[in-house]
């Protein structure tokens, strides 16, 4: 088995483990699809210190994002929604390219008002 194909294996593992269900809306569509997304909330390090580790770079907000496995077969567009929970909901802003395997997305987080508007899991 090559390098590419493990690694292939292992992408494909972790998105089993830590994938949570969801409904896809797409933009104009009343009704969901489901689907299975990872919820990335990270805080990127921007900038370079001479001489530091990035531990005094500049940080800007907390970008999230959401990723799809391409093989789901959801094609996630610009503006669509994705309902984790009751509680937890997300407006699709930018699609970044796939990979190949996965497609990721950057999201903002929807208003209390706007999720009960919304079936959730």
């Amino acid at each position: 088995m090559s390098l590419r194909a493990i690694r292939e294996t292992a992408r494909g593992q972790l998105h089993d483990t830590i994938k949570v269900a969801g409904y896809y809306y797409a933009p104009g569509v009343d009704d969901y699809v489901d689907c299975f997304v990872r919820v990335h909330a990270k805080v990127e390090k921007l900038g370079d210190l001479k001489g530091t580790n990035f531990s005094y770079a500049e940080t800007m907000e907390p970008v999230t994002k959401l990723v799809f496995w391409d093989a789901d077969g959801i094609v996630p567009d610009t503006k669509g929604l994705v309902m984790v929970s009751a509680t937890e909901g997300y407006r699709i802003g930018v699609v970044e390219p796939s990979d190949g395997l996965i497609t990721k997305v950057q999201v903002s987080e929807l208003t209390t008002a706007q999720l009960a508007t919304f079936d959730a899991p």
